[in-house]
């Protein structure tokens, strides 16, 4: 089990909402959010890892605050 503290850019709380308005389901928005925490926890925004592929799965527990 891995836990992740990560902040994520206002960037990707709109693509969520947008997402989430357009109908879309709980897997797309899973995509979203690994391909965001892909590039900012496990690729450090570029400077490693590229070409890791992130899969958002098995997910026990989430919690997610805007500030």
């Amino acid at each position: 089990m891995r836990w992740i503290t990560q902040a994520l850019p206002g960037e990707v709380a709109r693509e969520l909402f947008a997402a989430r308005d357009a109908g879309a389901g709980e897997q797309q928005q899973t995509v979203i959010l690994a391909r965001a925490l892909g590039h900012a926890y496990f690729r450090e925004w570029g400077r490693r890892a590229h070409g890791l592929q992130v899969s958002f799965s098995d997910v026990d527990f989430a919690d997610f605050s805007i500030g």
